[in-house]
């Protein structure tokens, strides 16, 4: 599904991103360019393939000019090591974007990386977009050749309003087993006859601040749209400055503020608050003067969100077809998953110290017994789940119960 705030930065990639990274410590990626359609380039389409990394920062980019040849065009660019970014493509034809693929993960390790054919997907851009998750599915509504059309699944499903007693509704032209019916930030929608869960409106990727923190003696940078907030000494020291440039440095990401002798780097470091033992994405260091203050940094959430998990273990039982047990954080505040029989969908939530699970809604098929209990088995210990961390070689733990030990253990899909 394409965002339109996607489309519009990439377009724009080269001019609206701040940051370039320096020649040191660097990493091959390559790959090659393409789509499935039958169609020939002109000698003239372009294609354009840039990795962008945390807080708006320009990796790499490179432009390919066809010139004659067809796809998958071939292209190499050296990334910093260390740092985990996500490409993104597009194909142009006559300044006109063709095709475009986003938000290829490419992981912060060091070596050389091949990423094959990739294959971008037709541009049919939508004017005023609102994406909404639906259970683990993301749909979008907006305008397409002055139609309402919501776009799930791959599919564009031309929409008319229709008598609704409150909100707005909408059933599909040529599909009146699709229905749209808004209420505000909520959504229900039925798609072909398949009434889909409960659907909210997507958070921006970006919305809030950045913060980073730490313990003895207490201090916090909170990096807002246009100012960074220093505060240490556990409030007695307070600063408030113009947002730094962010520069690419020895894997990692610098902010640097002289104005107040002092300056923010972040490495994306599995960190652990050494207060609450909860895990954060990056590790923090504060240079405040001759001072030298160190912490995590970012969401925990982002820890959690992203590719499914699957689950590996649940205790000390066998697991039956595994492949079906799936955790899928797609939201602050929302998950959605399988139990190996029924799809399931709830929400959860980050404290200071720890991680819950609400209620979990599932659909009501029935399976063979032994499938049936450990579903059962697995929504028992979500119930029972108090905290979380992450190991050194990725997997995610769900900690809890009375002995507080790992209930259950995934690695992402």
């Amino acid at each position: 599904m394409l965002r339109s705030v996607i489309l519009t930065g990439l377009l724009v990639l080269s001019a609206s991103l701040s940051a370039t990274a320096q020649e040191s410590g660097k990493r091959k990626v390559s790959g090659a360019v393409g789509y499935l359609q039958r169609i020939a380039l002109p000698p003239d389409a372009q294609a354009i393939v840039a990795v962008e990394g945390r807080f708006g920062s320009l990796l790499a980019e490179t432009h390919l000019t066809a010139d004659g040849l067809q796809v998958p065009l071939p292209f190499a660019m050296e990334i910093p090591r260390g740092l985990a970014g996500r490409l993104s493509a597009v194909i142009r034809v006559q300044g006109q974007v063709r095709w475009i693929l986003r938000d290829v993960l490419l992981d912060a390790g060091a070596d050389a990386l091949d990423l094959g054919n990739l294959v971008l997907e037709p541009v049919t851009p939508m004017a005023f977009v609102t994406d909404f998750v639906c259970g683990d599915l993301t749909v979008s509504i907006g305008i397409l050749n002055e139609e309402m059309v919501l776009r799930a699944e791959g599919r564009d499903i031309p929409l008319r309003q229709v008598v609704a007693a409150s909100g707005a509704r909408y059933e599909g032209i040529n599909d009146p087993e699709t229905s749209v019916w808004n209420k505000g930030e909520e959504m229900t929608i039925r798609l072909e006859g398949r009434d889909l869960p409960l659907c909210v409106k997507a958070p921006s990727p970006d919305a809030g601040p950045y913060r980073a923190r730490g313990n003895e003696p207490g201090w916090a940078v909170v990096l807002n749209e246009t100012t960074a907030e220093i505060t240490a000494d556990y409030g007695a020291i307070t600063h408030s400055v113009p947002r730094p440039k962010v520069k690419v440095i020895d894997a990692a990401y610098l902010l640097d503020m002289p104005s107040i002798d002092a300056r923010l780097s972040i490495r994306e470091s599995l960190c652990h608050d050494d207060a609450t033992g909860m895990p954060y994405p990056d590790s923090a260091e504060l240079v405040l003067g001759t001072r030298i203050l160190r912490g995590c940094g970012g969401d925990p959430s982002d820890l959690l969100i992203g590719s499914p998990w699957q689950i590996t273990a649940m205790g000390s039982a066998d697991l039956i077809e595994v492949e079906r047990l799936s955790l899928n954080f797609i939201a602050p505040g929302r998950v959605a998953g399988s139990g190996g029989c029924n799809r399931l969908v709830g929400g959860f939530s980050l404290t200071g110290e720890g991680l819950h699970f609400g209620a979990m809604g599932s659909t009501m098929m029935a399976c063979p017994e032994p499938l049936m209990e450990q579903e059962r088995r697995m929504l028992d210990a979500l119930e029972q789940v108090t905290r979380f961390d992450v190991t050194e070689n990725g997997t995610l733990q769900l900690i809890g119960g009375q002995a507080d030990e790992v209930l259950i253990e995934a690695r992402r899909l």
